[in-house]
């Protein structure tokens, strides 16, 4: 699992599991990076059509969008660290397994910004994220995985 401690003043925050049994990894170290993927974590973990699920459990390996030195944009080597990986029965009661990414919508599409370096900012999340969900959806066809991205658009339905 990867660690951004720095971001969250060295204390990562953590999850209580209610059904330590339906989780795919350590049930004692289930990180969450927002409020988004929390709540999303709650809906697994007390869902009783979810039979298993994991948060940051598959890693992929992918080609990230940099901007180079030269001005222009390359590739290097990297890693993807999925936000939750879910084993379902649907409403037709067939099998389901899905790997899920938790965005908001905004970083799902172009920047519409006028300033100049917000867009550009905001344009390189975009290809970094278009890059990993491009990996993300050739990871999983073979295995008979969906792939998703959820914002807030699905979240808070």
């Amino acid at each position: 699992m990867r660690n951004n401690s720095k971001n969250f003043g060295g204390k990562m925050p953590r999850y209580t599991l209610r059904n330590p049994h339906k989780y795919l990894g350590d049930p004692e170290n289930v990180i969450y990076r927002s409020t988004w993927e929390y709540n999303a974590f709650k809906f697994c973990d007390n869902n009783p059509n979810i039979i298993a699920w994991g948060s940051e459990e598959i890693v992929i390996d992918y080609m990230k969008p940099v901007f180079s030195a030269s001005g222009g944009i390359t590739v290097k080597p990297a890693k993807y660290y999925t936000d939750l990986y879910v084993e379902y029965v649907n409403k037709k009661g067939e099998f389901v397994k899905e790997l899920i990414e938790i965005k908001p919508k905004k970083q799902t599409r172009a920047s519409r910004a006028r300033n100049y370096a917000t867009n550009f900012y905001e344009n390189m999340v975009y290809m970094v994220n278009t890059a990993k969900w491009e990996a993300a959806k050739k990871w999983c066809e073979p295995r008979g995985i969906r792939f998703c991205v959820l914002t807030e658009d699905s979240l808070f339905k």
